[in-house]
């Protein structure tokens, strides 16, 4: 998505497709993509969605590299004149952007559940370390400085778990009702402020989770041979996938104002 990737429509009724974004998980490795472009700049309510054949002329993806994630292949995808065929236009301009939202809420709940499972990984390889190791011939899990700490952030993650399993439910149940799959409409709008409020509170714990049992397992929780660096790596970065902080606040402080309204 991005407001400055344009669709102009041709008189075969195919798109041509201009413009760039950058940061998409696995951008370089796909071989099709979702691709949302208005039919005028920095107007939303022109935005169309096209499923896009990546080994079209004019698509071209780098790798970008983040220190944090070296595994993982982020992309910078740039688009000079594709022509996208009419039957691959899935959303006319206009529409786009509703179809966009439909499935936000359903993004950024599984980033929410992605961000807590790496809090369990990092909960889990502090709890077998504490186990397992010892100072002057006692667990050090005995010690209140390292045993309170590590129940303190397996509460506040069990507590989190919870509150997303919780809103998955209500999701479930709401698309078992629904005939064509698809969330309510009215549900899904109340629903965005409640998800913005689980990614925003899930990515900012599993920072501070995964930092603070790698520093309770000591030179351990950094070394290369636990998947500690690699947690850590990861959940120095969630706060910006799915839509940053500043996003969720902002989606957040509305849901705010509505209230008083």
């Amino acid at each position: 998505v991005h407001m400055l990737t344009t669709c102009d429509e041709q008189e075969d009724g195919s798109f041509l497709l201009n413009g760039q974004k950058i940061y998409q998980t696995n951008g370089p490795r796909a071989d099709w993509c979702i691709v949302y472009a208005v039919s005028e700049k920095d107007k939303g309510n022109t935005m169309g969605q096209f499923l896009v054949d990546t080994s079209l002329d004019g698509w071209t993806a780098e790798r970008i590299n983040i220190p944090w994630t070296p595994r993982i292949s982020l992309g910078k995808e740039t688009m000079k004149n594709v022509r996208i065929p009419k039957e691959c236009a899935i959303g006319a301009p206009g529409v786009g952007r509703e179809y966009l939202f439909e499935g936000l809420n359903l993004e950024r709940l599984g980033a929410s559940g992605l961000y807590v499972a790496q809090a369990w990984g990092a909960l889990a390889h502090a709890t077998i370390y504490t186990n397992m190791r010892k100072q002057f011939n006692t667990e050090v899990i005995k010690y209140q400085g390292v045993g309170f700490p590590l129940t303190d952030l397996w509460a506040k993650t069990m507590n989190l778990t919870l509150s997303l399993l919780y809103i998955n439910r209500l999701v479930d149940e709401k698309l078992r009702e629904s005939k064509d799959g698809i969330l309510p409409q009215g549900f899904n709008l109340s629903l965005g402020v409640y998800v913005s409020q689980l990614k925003y509170q899930c990515a900012m714990l599993t920072e501070r989770v995964c930092y603070e049992c790698a520093n309770l397992m000591g030179g351990a929780g950094v070394c290369d041979n636990t998947l500690m660096q690699d947690l850590m790596g990861l959940s120095r970065i969630q706060e910006i996938g799915a839509g940053t902080r500043q996003i969720q606040q902002y989606i957040m402080s509305y849901g705010l104002r509505k209230i008083f309204k």
